[in-house]
């Protein structure tokens, strides 16, 4: 028999709660309460009734992205044992009933009936610096999505203001490029400073010696005595354009200081440097894979890390359908198999023949070949086992 339980049905500022004996014996009604110490506190009552009863008592709810963050914060510093459900698995028996109806105090007791019906493992906190590393990893990202917005934008002003200007540089976001349009507002502007001038400005702002920068301001005085501007120097765009590039050189900085941030944090964990011996992967890949992988000392196997990242293979077997070479569930942390699929993808591209590049290879050349995608991602699905057991050994990475 399984311990008691509190379901809690978890919704933005608000839940409902209900204690179970068993499956079929609720001990209250379902109880709605607001997410603040006086809820909680009136939750837990129900809970420590059972533990006085029982001996023991678990909290189950669902993980809902950010709202049930104070709700496990409020159980942690309680030391209670929780459970933290897939959404998907109280979805499932809600469904399974014939008219499936969806009430907050109902799900309630779909929560409670995934709980009793099956087993899960009781959740287990992670240390703090593998929390933080995830919640930097998401801001990061939401960084390099603003970033691209803004690149987006400027790269269209770019194209009024000054024609064919990114053609003159193989990484316009470099300083020289940026150093000059944040100076330089229109070609007009460029073309009538003295080459003397240009050059003392790119020595002053950049980190490049005089001579390399003599010859780019050259290269940017042919430029302008060329180019043909689809605005004036008093148009709107153009101020619009120099406001842009603040912008984007400001979120650089920003980005920059938010990865640094984290491979000083990431430092204090052996797999951040066994990661790098993997190739195509770096120190910006290795640590946003920590950060979204977690503690690997939670998952008792490699399987059940695959299937974190929702790369384990989709299983149907029905007559004579043997249920091979499906698509793979994605029911798990997209992120990571995001990052998992970008190493593999870097990986294939090195020099250094490796166990993940002759894996593909392979694939790629068996009797019914895996078109490329399908191979990167049976590759990314053994990357996983493979970081998984460098984890465990503590060992680097086998050419």
């Amino acid at each position: 028999m399984k311990i008691p339980c509190v379901a809690v049905d978890v919704s933005k500022g608000k839940s409902f709660f209900q204690g179970f004996i068993d499956l079929d014996k609720p001990i209250n009604k379902a109880t709605p309460i607001n997410h603040d110490l006086e809820g909680f506190e009136l939750m837990t009552k129900i809970g420590d009734k059972l533990k006085q009863e029982y001996n023991d008592v678990v909290y189950i709810f669902e993980a809902t992205g950010i709202y049930h963050k104070n709700l496990q914060s409020y159980l942690d510093n309680r030391k209670e044992k929780y459970i933290i459900l897939n959404p998907l698995e109280a979805a499932k028996v809600r469904k399974s009933h014939l008219r499936s109806t969806k009430t907050d105090k109902r799900d309630c007791l779909s929560i409670a009936k995934a709980y009793f019906l099956r087993d899960y493992p009781i959740h287990q906190k992670q240390d703090d610096i593998y929390q933080e590393l995830q919640s930097m990893n998401r801001h990061y990202e939401y960084l390099v999505k603003k970033l691209r917005l803004m690149k987006t934008h400027f790269r269209t002003l770019l194209d009024v203001v000054f024609p064919m200007f990114d053609k003159l540089f193989e990484n316009i976001y470099t300083s020289i490029p940026i150093t000059v349009l944040k100076l330089f507002s229109h070609p007009i502007e460029l073309k009538k400073r003295k080459l003397e001038s240009i050059t003392k400005h790119l020595v002053h702002n950049t980190n490049h010696r005089e001579s390399y920068c003599r010859k780019e301001a050259i290269r940017l005085k042919q430029y302008a005595t060329t180019v043909v501007s689809g605005v004036n120097y008093d148009n709107y765009l153009v101020s619009l354009l120099k406001s842009e590039v603040i912008q984007i050189e400001n979120q650089l900085k920003e980005l920059d200081l938010c990865i640094n941030k984290m491979k000083t944090l990431a430092e204090n964990i052996p797999l951040y440097y066994q990661l790098q011996t993997i190739p195509g992967i770096g120190e910006v890949l290795a640590v946003r894979l920590i950060a979204e992988m977690g503690d690997l000392s939670r998952f008792t196997s490699k399987w059940k890390l695959v299937a974190y990242a929702g790369l384990d293979p989709t299983v149907y077997q029905s007559g004579q359908m043997t249920g091979e070479h499906l698509r793979i569930t994605k029911k798990g942390n997209k992120r990571l198999r995001t990052l998992v699929y970008l190493a593999v993808s870097s990986n294939i591209k090195s020099k250094k023949p490796n166990s993940i590049k002759e894996y593909y290879k392979k694939k790629r050349q068996q009797a019914n070949p895996l078109a490329h995608k399908a191979a990167l991602v049976a590759c990314a699905n053994k990357l996983l086992r493979i970081i998984y057991s460098m984890s465990k050994s503590g060992t680097n990475f086998h050419y």
